[in-house]
């Protein structure tokens, strides 16, 4: 299922209503004559067709909307309903990756990378250092903390860098 994101519209992302060219879009269907509907579907269609060339929407399935939702976990973002309208909308809640890089910092704290791009760094000392390869499970804490788990190795809090 497509779900109609709308890019450069301030109002929608900060609760406005749906933006006006999909609401015309929903009343062509309350038109009873046919050739009236059908004039109003081509009309409103060929719009949004425009509005989406012209970049004033965007549509994304709910594929891209996961992506991107995992690509930005970690990050503290504004509260804007950007990808859903969270009813019955899934929130990322933890990410799960395998480990690429890792290197050591000052004060025992550790660097890594993760397969999906992500780089974080720990905020507390970690008795055993993550390998390359190894399974890193993030899950949001509390707060807008964030702790990283792997086998064999206790919870440490983690924050994202890029």
């Amino acid at each position: 299922m497509t779900m109609w994101m709308i890019g450069l519209v301030a109002a929608q992302a900060l609760g406005g209503g749906p933006p006006k060219l999909i609401d015309e879009l929903a009343g062509c269907r309350t038109i009873p004559s046919a050739e009236a509907r059908l004039a109003c579907f081509d009309r409103t269609a060929a719009a949004v067709v425009e509005a989406r060339r012209d970049k004033s929407i965007v549509v994304l399935d709910r594929g891209e909307v996961r992506q991107a939702k995992r690509s930005l976990f970690g990050f503290s973002l504004p509260s804007i309903r950007l990808f859903g309208d969270g009813d019955g909308d899934d929130q990322l809640k933890q990410l799960v990756g395998t480990m690429t890089s890792s290197s050591p910092l000052p004060g025992g704290l550790v660097r890594f990378a993760l397969d999906g791009g992500g780089l974080w760094e720990t905020t507390e000392q970690s008795m055993l250092s993550p390998r390359r390869g190894d399974v890193v499970t993030i899950k949001a804490g509390s707060l807008g903390s964030y702790v990283a788990t792997a086998p064999g190795r206790r919870s440490v809090r983690v924050r994202r860098l890029r």
